[in-house]
């Protein structure tokens, strides 16, 4: 059995690639009923979500292929993959 790439583990450990304070996209993707988003929340909760759900204070507004937008009382923020 093979080990995990360099560059895949390299990137699973990388402490810089989420925002912790905040919310953090974790992926998306598109399913019968819509599509659908993971985010990750400062608390470390994980949760699937629609346009119009909320997460915390923010309202999911749209999912795209790896991007979220929501918005709050700081306004409309883009969320997007981590690069890697």
């Amino acid at each position: 059995m093979a080990g995990t790439p360099e560059n895949v583990a390299k990137l699973a450990t990388d402490t810089q690639a989420l925002d912790l304070g905040g919310i953090a996209l974790l992926g998306t993707m598109i399913q019968p009923d819509g599509p659908k988003a993971l985010l990750r929340t400062a608390s470390g909760d994980v949760r699937k979500v629609a346009p119009g759900d909320r997460i915390g204070l923010a309202q999911v507004q749209a999912i795209g292929a790896g991007v979220v937008q929501i918005s709050g009382f700081g306004g409309q923020q883009v969320l997007t993959m981590p690069q890697g």
